[in-house]
């Protein structure tokens, strides 16, 4: 349920236990886990773009009241 997007504290509701015991279920197994070695190198990399705002955000307000 947790690789499928669902929360601890979803889970726990729908599992119906404390939400900390799911999430000490997720630790234990993923320090269970060994990731793979990749030997071969890697020729291509792609990059998704990052958009940021940097700046000051100026709020405009109108006042129409006459």
């Amino acid at each position: 349920m947790y690789l499928e997007g669902l929360g601890f504290r979803a889970i726990g509701r729908v599992l119906k236990i404390s939400y900390g015991i799911v999430y000490y279920w997720v630790r234990k197994w993923g320090k269970s886990l060994e990731l793979p070695n990749r030997n071969e190198s890697i020729e291509v990399v792609e990059l998704d773009e990052l958009h940021s705002y940097v700046g000051q955000k100026k709020l405009l307000l109108v006042m129409a009241c006459c």
